[in-house]
């Protein structure tokens, strides 16, 4: 899969998350449903961040252009978190769901 399909598909979770959120969050097994996906979503974002930073590091010779896509990446990076923390304020019971988020790569 390549990485624009990997970030498509990141970003079509956050949307379907979302979604959930706004529908009846009234019963438990929808708020486990949505805490599974959450952590789902998230453990596939910090792969495709790893592996992507990876290849960046692994690829890129020029210094410069490298640093400067990390820096985009770890831009990236944050943004998802921030949207991530967002969400997870708005579930109850979140206590579950890990803190990995803020951890520097």
């Amino acid at each position: 899969m390549s990485e624009e399909n990997k970030w498509k598909e990141v970003s079509k979770d956050i949307s379907d998350i979302s979604n959930k959120i706004k529908d009846n969050l009234v019963d438990d097994e929808n708020i486990n449903d949505l805490k599974e996906t959450l952590n789902s979503a998230k453990n596939s974002i910090k792969t495709n961040f790893t592996d992507l930073l990876s290849a960046i590091e692994a690829t890129v010779q020029d210094e410069q252009i490298k640093n400067e896509s990390l820096e985009v990446i770890k831009k990236m990076k944050n943004e998802f978190y921030n949207s991530i923390e967002s969400i997870k304020k708005r579930i109850p019971d979140t206590k579950n769901i890990d803190s990995h988020l803020t951890e520097e790569e």
